[in-house]
């Protein structure tokens, strides 16, 4: 992506999250207790389109809430367009983002790996030391205080 490219898509991001936030007029999504979020934006190099990558929490209602997104381009394309001024208004088009999914999966999957191999690093007492037991050794000499000399 070139500056320009990324600077658009900064905007978009920024913009469609904005809308996202206030709601959406569906009813097939209103009053879902459904977190949207936009993770990514890709601009085309001509500008003429932009993929608007969102994550959907809870997992379950992503499939309605996307149907919903793609019934309501035109209507969110122009709410966050009202707030951005470009030459060229690149046509939205929305996405779901299964990358943090994958990476959850995959950071799961290295706990339970570690978790049965008996990694020790996974062995609370076996934890290096905290800030709080640090440098208080109890059996050390007591220094002596200005008072002392």
């Amino acid at each position: 992506m070139s500056q320009r490219t990324d600077q658009v898509a900064s905007v978009i991001h920024r913009a469609v999250s904005q809308v996202l936030s206030r709601g959406l007029s569906d009813p097939r999504v209103e009053g879902l207790p459904a977190l949207i979020s936009v993770t990514k934006v890709d601009v085309s190099p001509d500008m003429r389109s932009a993929d608007v990558f969102v994550s959907v929490t809870p997992e379950q209602y992503e499939k309605r809430v996307l149907a919903a997104l793609h019934h309501g381009t035109g209507h969110i394309q122009r709410k966050a367009f009202e707030r951005v001024r470009l030459r060229t208004v690149p046509r939205l088009r929305f996405e779901l983002d299964t990358s943090l999914k994958k990476e959850a999966d995959v950071l799961a999957q290295i706990a339970e790996g570690m978790r049965r191999t008996g990694d020790p690093r996974n062995d609370p007492q076996d934890a290096p030391p905290t800030d709080a037991n640090v440098g208080h050794d109890d059996d050390a000499p007591n220094k002596r205080s200005p008072s002392d000399n």
